[in-house]
């Protein structure tokens, strides 16, 4: 977490700090999600691990089966703290039948956000967001400006393209979780619709990888650049600080239905700090508590994690002054497609998936149908 979200992590942590004099915490910004699991893995290794991470909640099962983390099932009732008062949507990678090894933090889903006075400008109901495929399509056409303006603009992320086979009511993987489970037109049809807008002029896919392309996105945006991106919810309070114009939110437009995956990351408790076990608890019944929970989500664009959290004061407030946060709240209703809980998924999403679908949108030639062929033959090596 950096800048503002990391700004308000520190005043959460000083604030716990000056709470009570038994337990201190040191916060330590190590980069994006990637870079923390990396260094986590470096930290392993030369037996110097932190006591608490935030961790990708991909990549929690992966690091739980090589022992890296704490089983947290009966430290956290000794502790008090109730693991059935979060979400169910953001609780199944953290207890997966075989102990509690996370607990939700700065959890998010994909979030589409478009510019009402670029709406207004053209003609379009800024109250109207398209709510389809085919609605999203025709608004980019309509918002489009040839080789100065485009109406729609993603990054070719595998986390979001999760979220369009999931609007197709598709799976990520097959039951016996021996292949992926869209090896189909829930897989194609995403790639299909996003190489013809590309071509078309009204899509733009912003350069870089993983988290510079999203970052790329953004700055399209406030630039005026584009009028829709997706993006994750957790860029809501980034976005509404560097846009000059109206920002409107709605839920990502739906195919078949409405669907998102869920994303962001957990608090995990590492492995062989036993001595200091009821301390590290402490403060993670802190950080995870309705009042804290709530108000690092109306600092943030964050989902509340709890009901309780969502029922504050501090959060209802926030949504009835803020109408654009609501919506990642309540397009939780729509994430009953889970992403797969298999210590494999995360290098079959970050690589697999993620090489693939961009080498479809970056090569005229590459079809869909490759793509997902190819992205079903190396998964079922894999899984293999």
């Amino acid at each position: 977490m950096s800048g503002g979200m990391g700004e308000t992590l520190d005043k959460i942590v000083s604030d716990y700090n000056a709470s009570q004099d038994k337990v201190h915490v040191t916060v330590e910004f190590q980069g994006n999600y990637y870079d923390m699991a990396a260094k986590l893995q470096t930290a392993v290794t030369s037996g110097e691990t932190p006591h608490i991470a935030q961790l990708e909640m991909g990549r929690t099962k992966m690091f739980a089966d090589y022992g890296i983390l704490q089983d947290m099932t009966d430290l956290a009732k000794e502790a008090g703290l109730d693991a059935g008062m979060f979400y169910e949507g953001l609780m199944d990678c953290c207890d997966y039948g075989e102990g509690l090894y996370a607990l939700p933090f700065n959890r998010s889903t994909p979030m589409f956000y478009y510019n009402k006075d670029m709406f207004t400008e053209v003609g379009l109901d800024p109250e109207d967001p398209p709510e389809t495929w085919e609605e999203l399509r025709s608004y980019a056409q309509q918002l489009s400006i040839p080789n100065e303006r485009w109406g729609y603009e993603m990054p070719i992320d595998a986390w979001f393209y999760e979220a369009f086979i999931m609007q197709s009511d598709g799976r990520i993987l097959n039951e016996d979780e021996t292949d992926i489970g869209f090896n189909n037109e829930t897989g194609t049809a995403p790639l299909e619709l996003w190489k013809t807008m590309i071509q078309e002029g009204s899509m733009k896919a912003p350069p870089g990888k993983e988290y510079n392309s999203y970052e790329a996105a953004r700055s399209d945006f406030a630039a005026g650049i584009t009028g829709m991106i997706v993006t994750s919810s957790g860029d809501l309070g980034t976005l509404t600080s560097s846009c000059d114009f109206e920002i409107g939110t709605c839920f990502l437009p739906k195919n078949t239905r409405f669907g998102v995956p869920t994303g962001g990351a957990n608090v995990v408790m590492l492995a062989g700090h036993d001595e200091d076990a009821a301390a590290t608890m402490d403060f993670l019944k802190y950080l995870t508590s309705p009042d804290v929970a709530a108000y690092w989500s109306t600092q943030t664009g964050y989902v509340p994690s709890s009901p309780a959290a969502a029922e504050t004061e501090t959060y209802q407030t926030f949504i009835n002054e803020n109408d654009n946060a609501r919506t990642a709240l309540e397009q939780m209703e729509y994430t009953d497609i889970p992403r797969p809980i298999n210590e494999d998924y995360p290098q079959i999403h970050s690589e697999i998936m993620m090489t693939e679908i961009q080498r479809c949108i970056e090569e005229p030639d590459y079809t869909p149908e490759q793509a997902v062929q190819a992205i079903s033959d190396q998964t079922k090596a894999l899984l293999a």
